[in-house]
């Protein structure tokens, strides 16, 4: 049964399309500097730079022919985050085949889901795993190749504690899809990394509310992994960090700063 509540619209603001990876991969450059823009805006005018502040896009690499099945990336959470994976993946598949970015940076603040859900019970939940399901519904429109499964990538760190409810979600309202899918998740892959390399005590740097989820805890210390956090001073530090310098493109050029490797930080 689908949903009559009427959610924001995740309909894209704008639609970028490129036939070959060189095109999508040198355009990257402008995207950030479209997304910096806004910041700055939104800073001369005294107001906070969140996910929200940006709107909702679609860039598509769509080579003529390819072999392999199709990439979704649903990023906007944040549009840096989404934008890096997308390059990173032009880079790495070349025009073998089709890679969708999927900017939904309309969805409700997940840290501030998660919050709400463990510190006071009631949180903004249920409208977030509808939007999410909605979102993917979305994205999944700009896919043309036929080859199944289409791998999906959620390009954040925090709505990972909903996925569960979100592929319930799609399995209860657009079963096709939901069908047509392989998930593809950010911790299990961090996980595995960290068992091939044999890797133990490795340093988690997550938001609040990724770290009160658990999202990265629990996994690993399901896997027998000691992780490590940041104290409540540090952990306050970091989130200054991400939301005052990594989502309004402050510390966009992270080579600068000797921060070469921080991508995952741009998640909430």
């Amino acid at each position: 049964m689908q949903q009559n509540i009427c959610y924001p619209c995740l309909k894209p603001q704008a639609q970028h399309f490129f036939d070959n990876a060189q095109q999508a991969i040198a355009a990257t450059l402008d995207f950030r500097q479209h997304l910096y823009a806004i910041a700055q805006n939104k800073k001369l005018c005294s107001e906070a730079v969140e996910d929200q502040s940006y709107p909702n896009e679609v860039i598509v690499l769509k080579p003529k022919q390819t072999q392999a099945p199709a990439l979704l990336l649903l990023g906007g959470m944040g549009p840096l985050a989404g934008l890096g994976a997308f390059e990173i993946a032009c880079q790495m598949f070349q025009n073998s085949r089709e890679i969708v970015l999927f900017q939904a940076c309309s969805l409700p603040n997940r840290t501030t889901a998660i919050q709400q859900k463990i510190q006071i019970g009631a949180s903004q939940e249920p409208d977030l795993v509808v939007m999410l399901a909605i979102a993917i519904r979305e994205a999944m429109q700009y896919i043309c190749s036929s080859v199944e499964p289409v791998e999906l990538i959620v390009l954040c760190n925090g709505a990972h504690y909903f996925l569960p409810e979100v592929m319930q979600q799609l399995l209860l309202d657009y079963s096709k899809i939901f069908f047509r899918l392989q998930w593809l998740s950010l911790i299990d892959t961090t996980i595995q990394y960290l068992q091939q390399r044999n890797f133990c005590q490795p340093l988690v740097l997550c938001t609040t509310a990724t770290r009160l989820g658990c999202v990265y805890s629990r996994p690993l210390q399901e896997m027998s992994i000691v992780c490590l956090e940041l104290n409540d001073e540090l952990q306050s530090i970091l989130m200054q960090s991400i939301y005052q310098g990594v989502k309004p493109g402050f510390l966009a050029s992270r080579k600068k700063i000797g921060v070469e490797n921080c991508q995952n930080i741009y998640c909430t």
